[in-house]
């Protein structure tokens, strides 16, 4: 073989080697970050997700619907006694939960916090990368229902 040859090969087999081990990579080392759950696309009409209020009876009760944690932050029956928060978390899409002893939410992956409205406490703890804020959505009531408006 030829000096060239041998260069070129040599190149094109490291090459493949290292695309072979990022393939395989297990993604905690990614610094990437997910985005919330899709809208209407643009469109006049915006995208709900509803669940059913005897679901979140206690403040702090919470549930996760299409991509939504909605959960109870106060005693009454208004839009401001709840939250709807994306479900997942931003930096890599761990689970979301309201911890109502502490008062935030939290990621079961990184253990990233977040404020009720959305900002960040703390980012992902034992992995590379960072976080945002979390998109908050507007609630209505409406029939035994607690609706969260995406756009």
């Amino acid at each position: 073989m030829k000096r060239g040859e041998f260069l070129v090969k040599g190149v094109l087999l490291a090459c493949s080697g290292a695309c072979a081990l990022t393939a395989c990579s297990s993604g905690d080392d990614s610094g990437g970050t997910t985005t919330p759950p899709p809208g209407n696309g643009g469109g006049n009409s915006a995208e709900t997700v509803s669940v059913n209020l005897s679901n979140l009876t206690n403040v702090g009760d919470q549930i996760t619907s299409n991509g939504v944690l909605f959960f109870r932050i106060g005693a009454g029956n208004t839009p401001s006694d709840f939250v709807a928060t994306e479900a997942l978390c931003p930096h890599q899409g761990g689970a979301l939960v309201w911890v109502e002893d502490g008062g935030y939410i939290e990621c079961q992956l990184h253990f990233s916090r977040y404020e009720e409205d959305g900002d960040t406490i703390r980012g992902p703890q034992n992995s590379a990368g960072g976080t945002r804020d979390l998109e908050v959505y507007a609630t209505a009531i409406s029939g035994g229902n607690i609706t969260a408006t995406i756009s």
